[in-house]
């Protein structure tokens, strides 16, 4: 995809971005272009508390289909030893990679 359909700006803090993160630069552009801008990674809050020592709080992540490699990713935007969910955002999850997987899949037949 070439770089001059995003504004100059907009390229710059995604290379940054992607750079500063270890992630594909063009999946990145690819979800900027789908709608999803948000910085991923942790956000320094707590939603539901400190629940351990070592909890460092909420995570945002991206999720995509990556049709080149026949996969859902899933960005994190840093290493994650544990992950927990109450049963809501857990159903929304699995329902977001059932979503994936039906898109994957569209697309790999």
């Amino acid at each position: 995809m070439p770089d001059v359909e995003l504004p100059d700006d907009v390229r710059k803090e995604i290379q940054k971005y992607a750079a500063e993160k270890q992630i594909s630069y063009e999946w990145l552009v690819d979800l900027y272009r789908r709608g999803f801008n948000a910085k991923i990674g942790a956000t320094g809050q707590f939603p539901f508390g400190k629940m351990r020592p070592d909890d460092q709080g909420e995570l945002a992540i991206a999720m995509g289909t990556d049709v080149k490699n026949g996969v859902i990713r899933m960005e994190f935007g840093k290493p994650v030893a544990w992950l927990a969910l109450p049963a809501s955002q857990a159903r929304q999850l699995a329902n977001l990679l059932l979503e994936k997987a039906v898109e994957l899949e569209k697309h790999l037949h």
